[in-house]
């Protein structure tokens, strides 16, 4: 892990914009930027890689920029990965403990650990994180840490996280021909919930909505853990599309139309009133494009939302999360969001700003930053989760997941199957 003091960088690769940042940990665990790059994403859709070339010119810009931002250099950085292939795992195991009075040592702990996080995945998929959700102790929920207490028997519950090998190696390859080394990968709803939930949220519950241009990141958190996390394979493009469509205009014009003027709240008479829209060359009145955009957003991100409520309910948790949603992501902006999420989820929402963050207002103060920011104080940060060594699994040689990790992409930097 990084120390105070020195840079590293974070690449946050998605389906409408790369963007970098370059920071450090200050004394009071503060992270700060000290340089940005933000270019057009080209090659990647809904999270997946479909042209390398353009995504490695993608990445190349958006690192030249935060080079030139912050006078230095970048040869390795995390990296966000998202898509609809990242799913996990529920596992739970127990032992008896056989030490003297009963007493947990960290040996009993390994070797828990080790034997719950054997899953049997197919061979296409890699684990990506392994979370400790809790320990239990004689039927009894909720331990921290277990080390030291007396119990018959010791349980624990893990969230492994995993994902496609073949499309985390695209991703992998294009770094690599960006000339950049990858320190590590992070799944893009651990990061932006790094950047913009608070300790107290992730503690009593609460939903993050990371809404990006080709995916929205969903990642629950309850007791201080990330309980689920899910990938919707549609975000603020899907909107656009459906403008273009709706309004028979080009698909950029779209994009710019719905920046500027999209809104979920029907209450927004000044809104368009405001504006000058014939300068877009859009054949219709302001009164009949504001009802036909708000019919089309509002519908849309409705049917996002919806979707999201039932993935979550299905599994059991909706009903205990009294911090509500945090919603991050460029589509965050949408004016009126918060209203319509509140009503479709019955409880509180609010924007997530990056918190325990500085440096440039354009950076901190923007939700499309959320997820490199994020990626940066997982870097720094790992205490709100844990990568497990699976110490006892031979075929790794008992290499931790980090050390297991840089195999599997050290494997396919050399060309390796």
């Amino acid at each position: 892990m990084p120390g105070k003091d020195e840079l590293i960088a974070a690449i946050d690769i998605g389906t409408t914009k790369v963007s970098t940042l370059i920071g450090r940990l200050k004394k009071n665990n503060v992270v700060e930027i000290k340089g940005y790059g933000l270019s057009k994403s080209r090659g990647i859709k809904k999270g997946l890689v479909i042209d390398i070339n353009e995504v490695t010119k993608s990445i190349l810009d958006s690192v030249e920029l935060a080079e030139k931002s912050s006078n230095l250099f970048i040869d390795n950085a995390y990296i966000g990965v998202t898509g609809k292939h990242i799913a996990f795992e529920n596992n739970y195991n127990e032992l008896t403990i056989a030490s003297p009075n009963k007493i947990v040592r960290k040996i009993d702990v390994d070797r828990l650990i080790s034997l719950t996080n054997r899953i049997n995945l197919p061979s296409q998929y890699e684990v990506i994180h392994t979370i400790i959700k809790q320990f239990v102790a004689d039927g009894e929920k909720g331990i921290e840490d277990p080390i030291g207490l007396a119990t018959e028997r010791l349980g624990v519950e893990l969230l492994i996280i995993f994902g496609s090998s073949s499309i985390m190696r695209n991703i992998i390859n294009c770094v690599k021909s960006a000339n950049l080394e990858i320190e590590d990968i992070i799944i893009e709803a651990l990061a932006s919930s790094e950047a913009v939930l608070s300790n107290e949220e992730k503690d009593s519950g609460v939903i993050l909505l990371d809404i990006g241009g080709g995916t929205t990141d969903v990642a629950v958190y309850k007791n201080k853990k990330m309980v689920f996390t899910y990938c919707l394979p549609v975000g603020g493009d899907l909107i656009t599309n459906d403008i273009s469509i709706g309004l028979n205009i080009p698909f950029a014009k779209a994009e710019e139309i719905k920046k500027r003027f999209a809104n979920v709240d029907y209450n927004f008479p000044d809104l368009l009133n405001k504006a000058s829209i014939s300068e877009m060359n859009i054949n219709t009145n302001k009164t009949t494009l504001s009802i036909q955009l708000y019919n089309i957003v509002s519908s849309r991100i409705k049917e996002m939302m919806q979707i999201i409520k039932d993935k979550i309910d299905e599994y059991g948790i909706l009903n205990s999360i009294p911090c509500g949603l945090v919603i991050t992501g460029g589509s965050s902006q949408t004016k009126g969001i918060l209203k319509m999420s509140s009503a479709v989820f019955n409880m509180p929402s609010r924007i997530g700003i990056c918190i325990d963050v500085e440096g440039p207002s354009e950076v901190v103060n923007n939700p499309i930053f959320s997820t490199g920011v994020g990626i940066l104080k997982y870097a720094f940060q790992v205490d709100n989760f844990e990568d497990i060594d699976n110490i006892n699994n031979k075929s790794r040689n008992n290499l931790s997941f980090g050390e297991r990790f840089r195999m599997f992409v050290n494997k396919i930097l050399k060309g390796e199957k």
